[in-house]
C-alpha cells in the first residue's frame, strides 16, 4: 500500500494509504502472541477502533493478530487454575468487536497460510473475507476437546446455512481456499497478497452495505434438528465440548447473534475446568503435534520412489496416500492385472473428491499417474523404500521380501506392514537387518491417521528416521514402539476383545456387554468388532503370541468352536450377531450353550474391565520395553484402536481414575484371570500416588 500515515507499535503494524484505507497486522519482527491471546487481540481491536473513528478512514483491511499455528492450550488452562474469568475476558473482547461493526465502516480480512482455530475465529469478524490460494482453513481443535470459540460458532451459525456451518464447526476438517469459497466461508480466493489487497480495496471503496456478521440466515429448524440428531447418535455423550456445542446449535434458530455470543462465551470458558478437556488436548493436540513434528527433527532425505508389495486393501491404501503426497509409487502384485485392480482403489477415491469439488481433473490425473501397477519386482529398481503389505503369513512375507530386496537403492530401507508378526523374525531374511523396520498402517489407510513404527533389535537410527520421514510425508501421526508379541496397539486391543469374550463365557449377556462398551465411550461394542474383523483373524493374533495363559486358551477354544459352527463374523452372515442380507439389519445372538446370569452392574464393573484391561497391559508394555513413552501409548490407543477419546488414552485414564483406585480395581478382578496380574512396579507407583502427567506434560522419565 502507498504509505500516508504509519504507526509503529511493539506488536502491531498499522498503515494508511492516501485513499483512507487502513491495513493492520502483526509486526513482522513482533513477539509471538503465545501466552497473551486476550491481551493482544484486545489491543488489536482497540487500535482498529481508533483508526475507524478517524473521519478520513473509509475502511480496514487486516490479517489475524494471532500468528499462524500459534495456539497454546496452557494459557487457558493456567487462567482457569488461577481463577481468571475467561468468560468475562471474552465478553469484553466481544463488546469491542461489536463496536467495530456499529461504526458502519467496511472491514476486510485476509486468510493466509494456516488460518485455523483462534486465528480463523479472529478473521471471521470481517464483513468480507479473502483467502489466499494456498491457505488452509478450519478448526482442528474441534476434534481435540474444544468447539470453535472466540465468536466463531455463533458467527458461522448465523452466516451460513446449518447444513454447511454445523459439520464444518463440529468435525474439525481442514479446507483449502477453494473449498472455503464453495462453502461460503470466504467471498473470494486470490493467488497472492497483491491481488488480495487490490480486491480488498475495491470492496472498501464501494458504498457501505450491511455487514456479513449482522446478516442472519432464516431459522431452519428441521435441518438443524436432523443434523443434531445424527451427531448425537454418533457422540458418546462423554465429551463436554460436544454436549455444549449441541446445546448452542439447538438454541441457534431462536436467538440473535448477541444472545448466541453470550451463550458461546460461557460454554467455551467452562471447558477449561473439565478434566476431559485437559485429557483430550494433551493427547490429541499437544502430543499428536509433537509426534508429527518428530519426523522433521533430524535431517533425512524425503522418499521419492516407493515400492509397495501387495495391491490388496492395505497396499492400495498406502499407494493412494503416497501418490497424494507426491511420491512416485510402484504397486506390485502377483500380476499386472491384480496390481491394476489395486490402482483402481485410488481412482474410486479421487472420483469422490472430484465429485465433491475438492480436486480438479488435472489433479486427479497427476495423482493417478504417480501409481505404476506391475507384476514385475524389477520395476522396484532404485526405490528409496519398499513396503511389504501382503497377507499375514510369515513364509509369504519372507518370499516376497527376498524377491524385492535386490532392487532397493544401496541406502534404501525395507518396511513390513504387519499387525502382529515379529519384526525381528521378519528381518532375518534381509542381509541388512539394520535397514529393516515395521510400519503398521491402519485400515482404511486414507482415513486412519496413525502409523505404528516398530523398531527391531537391529534397526538403526537412520532407518527409523526415514520411516518417520515417510510418515510425515503421508501426513500420518507416528508412534514408535519396540518389537514384541503383537507390538502395542494390536496387543492391547486383543486384550480388550479377549476380556469381552471372557465376560461372555462368564454368563454376562452379549447385549449388555455391547451396551456398556458404548456407554464407556467405545464407538462400537467389542463383539461387533470381532464380527467385522472375523474370528479367524482374531485367532491369527492368538497364534502370533509365544504362549497363552489358561483364560486365553479357553477363549481360543470357544472362538474355534464358533468358526466350526459357521459363525465366523459378518461376512459369513453369523457371528456374535445374526445378519440379514436382505434388510441389512443385524440382531445380537445369545449362545444357548452359555447359561446367562442376571446382572445389576451399578458399580460399572463391565466398563472398568474393558477400560482397565488395556491400560494395565499398556503398563506391562512399558516394563517390557515395547513402549518408551506414555504419550505414544495414549496417541496409539485413541487414534489406532478407538480407546474412548474423552479419557485422553490409556495412561491418562489411569491418572483420571487415580492410580491407587486403578490398582485396587485390578486387584479386585485378580480372580477373573491372569490378565489382571499387577506388576510390582505399578504397585510401588500407586503407593507414592504417582501421576503419569502434570497438566500437559508427561512425568514419565524412565521410572522403571
Amino acid at each position: 500500500m502507498d504509505k500516508k500515515d504509519i504507526s509503529e507499535l511493539q506488536y502491531i503494524h498499522i498503515e494508511q494509504d492516501r485513499d483512507g484505507i487502513v491495513f493492520m497486522d502483526l509486526q513482522p519482527t513482533g513477539a509471538p502472541v503465545g501466552s497473551h491471546y486476550m491481551e493482544r487481540m484486545s489491543e488489536f481491536v482497540e487500535h482498529a477502533l481508533e483508526q475507524l473513528e478517524k473521519a478520513e478512514v473509509k475502511g480496514l483491511i487486516y490479517c489475524s493478530p494471532i500468528m499462524a499455528g500459534d495456539f497454546d492450550p496452557s494459557y487457558f488452562l493456567a487462567a482457569s487454575r488461577q481463577q481468571i474469568d475467561i468468560a468475562d475476558q471474552l465478553q469484553a473482547l466481544f463488546a469491542k468487536f461489536m463496536r467495530l461493526h456499529a461504526m458502519h465502516k467496511p472491514i476486510v480480512s485476509i486468510l493466509d497460510t494456516t488460518s485455523t482455530d483462534l486465528r480463523l475465529a479472529s478473521l471471521l469478524w470481517a464483513d468480507y473475507r479473502i483467502a489466499l490460494a494456498d491457505a488452509t482453513i478450519g478448526f482442528p481443535t474441534s476434534a481435540t476437546g474444544l468447539f470453535p470459540g472466540f465468536g466463531a460458532s455463533s458467527l458461522l451459525l448465523h452466516m451460513l446455512e446449518p447444513e454447511k456451518a454445523i459439520p464444518f464447526l463440529y468435525q474439525g476438517n481442514i479446507l483449502s481456499a477453494l473449498e472455503a469459497l464453495h462453502l461460503g466461508l470466504v467471498q473470494a480466493q486470490v493467488a497472492n497478497y497483491e491481488q488480495a489487497f487490490a480486491l480488498a480495496k475495491q470492496q472498501l471503496l464501494k458504498p457501505y452495505a450491511a455487514a456479513e456478521t449482522q446478516k442472519t440466515i432464516p431459522p431452519q429448524h428441521a435441518t438443524t434438528d436432523s443434523l443434531l440428531g445424527a451427531m448425537r447418535r454418533k457422540s458418546s455423550g462423554l465429551i463436554p465440548a460436544d454436549n455444549l456445542f449441541f446445546e448452542l446449535v439447538a438454541d441457534n434458530p431462536t436467538r440473535g447473534l448477541e444472545e448466541m455470543l453470550q451463550q458461546e462465551r460461557q460454554a467455551w470458558a467452562s471447558l477449561w475446568d473439565k478434566p476431559e478437556t485437559l485429557n483430550m488436548l494433551r493427547t490429541l493436540y499437544c502430543s499428536v503435534n509433537r509426534a508429527s513434528r518428530r519426523a522433521t527433527e533430524k535431517v533425512s532425505s524425503p522418499i521419492g520412489k516407493l515400492g509397495i508389495l501387495g495391491a490388496g486393501i492395505m497396499g492400495s491404501g498406502i499407494a493412494y496416500e503416497a501418490a497424494r503426497a507426491g511420491i512416485q509409487v510402484v504397486l506390485k502384485d502377483v500380476d499386472s492385472a491384480a496390481a491394476e485392480h489395486g490402482k483402481r482403489y485410488a481412482k474410486r477415491l479421487t472420483d469422490k473428491l472430484l465429485e465433491q469439488r475438492k480436486i480438479d481433473q488435472q489433479q486427479q490425473d497427476h495423482l493417478l499417474a504417480r501409481i505404476y501397477p506391475t507384476g514385475d519386482a524389477a520395476d522396484f529398481l532404485d526405490s528409496d523404500m519398499i513396503i511389504e503389505a501382503v497377507f499375514e503369513n510369515q513364509t509369504l512375507k519372507a518370499n516376497v521380501t527376498k524377491e524385492s530386496l535386490p532392487y532397493l537403492k544401496p541406502e534404501g530401507i525395507f518396511a513390513s506392514n504387519t499387525t502382529a508378526l515379529p519384526i525381528n523374525k521378519l528381518a532375518e531374511v534381509s542381509p541388512l537387518p539394520q535397514r529393516f523396520i515395521g510400519m503398521h498402517f491402519f485400515s482404511p489407510v486414507d482415513r486412519m491417521p496413525l502409523v505404528e513404527i516398530i523398531r527391531g533389535k537391529k534397526t538403526d537410527e537412520r532407518t527409523l528416521q526415514q520411516a518417520l520421514r515417510l510418515a510425515h510425508q503421508l501426513g500420518k501421526v507416528p508412534i514408535v514402539v519396540g518389537d514384541g508379541p503383537a507390538f502395542f496397539t494390536s496387543r492391547i486391543f486383543f486384550n480388550y476383545l479377549l476380556e469381552a469374550v471372557t465376560m461372555l463365557l462368564e454368563g454376562l449377556p452379549a447385549e449388555l456387554l455391547e451396551q456398556e462398551a458404548r456407554q464407556a465411550g467405545f464407538a462400537i461394542g467389542p463383539l461387533a468388532v470381532l464380527d467385522e474383523i472375523s474370528l479367524k483373524l482374531m485367532l491369527q493374533v492368538y497364534d502370533s503370541l509365544p504362549q497363552l495363559h489358561p483364560g486365553q486358551e479357553r477363549c481360543y477354544r470357544y472362538l474355534e468352536s464358533l468358526i466350526v459352527a459357521g459363525r465366523n463374523g459378518r461376512k459369513t452372515g453369523a457371528g456374535f450377531y445374526n445378519y440379514n442380507e436382505t434388510t441389512g439389519k443385524r440382531a445380537i445372538w445369545n449362545d444357548p450353550s452359555i447359561a446367562q446370569k442376571a446382572v445389576n452392574d451399578q458399580s460399572g464393573t463391565i466398563q472398568k474391565r474393558l477400560l482397565h484391561v488395556m491400560a494395565l497391559d499398556s503398563f506391562r508394555c512399558l516394563e517390557e520395553g515395547v513402549l518408551q513413552d506414555v504419550t505414544d501409548a495414549d496417541i496409539g490407543s485413541i487414534l489406532g484402536i478407538g480407546f474412548p477419546r474423552h479419557t485422553g488414552g490409556v495412561f491418562s485414564h489411569i491418572d483420571q481414575v487415580g492410580i491407587k483406585t486403578f490398582v485396587n480395581d485390578c486387584h479386585a478382578f485378580a480372580a477373573l484371570g491372569d490378565e489382571w496380574h499387577i506388576p510390582e512396579r505399578l504397585r510401588q507407583l500407586a503407593e507414592s500416588d504417582f501421576r503419569f502427567y502434570d497438566g500437559l506434560e508427561s512425568n514419565w522419565k524412565g521410572q522403571l
